[in-house]
């Protein structure tokens, strides 16, 4: 039987690190969708499915929902196809989302965001192996 090798070779110290994500500030998740990860999933179990202080709101029959800040209702901590819709674009790459989102928040108003180029924006993406 062949030997495998390491499946995912990250640096012990990669998938322990601790991030601080302040969701009552500035920063924003970024979630970068690549087709046939189950991004679609791991996507609405952003909206969904997470305990938060305030959830987002998601109305019956929409594909978007609303992920304002707790104690706001303007701004949102998440960009995403479910949050957000495609605002740059139908599977925007790493590169589109980098020029555009700033550009798309402030369409919204979200002027908690407004200086976006210089405040983290946390981008999260889901990939799998190949398959063989």
């Amino acid at each position: 039987m062949p030997r495998l090798a390491a499946k995912f070779p990250f640096a012990r110290g990669e998938l322990c690190r601790r991030v601080r994500f302040d969701m009552r500030g500035r920063d924003v998740i970024v979630f970068l969708h690549i087709q046939k990860t189950g991004g679609t999933t791991f996507g609405r179990h952003l909206v969904r499915n997470i305990h938060l202080e305030q959830p987002c709101y998601c109305r019956a029959g929409q594909k978007k929902c609303a992920c304002h800040r707790p104690g706001g209702d303007k701004d949102t901590w998440l960009f995403s196809r479910f949050s957000t819709g495609w605002s740059c674009g139908l599977h925007a790459d790493w590169t589109e989302l980098t020029s555009c989102v700033p550009a798309a928040m402030e369409r919204r108003g979200c002027a908690g965001n407004r200086t976006l180029r210089s405040v983290p924006a946390f981008q999260v993406l889901q990939i799998r192996s190949r398959l063989s």
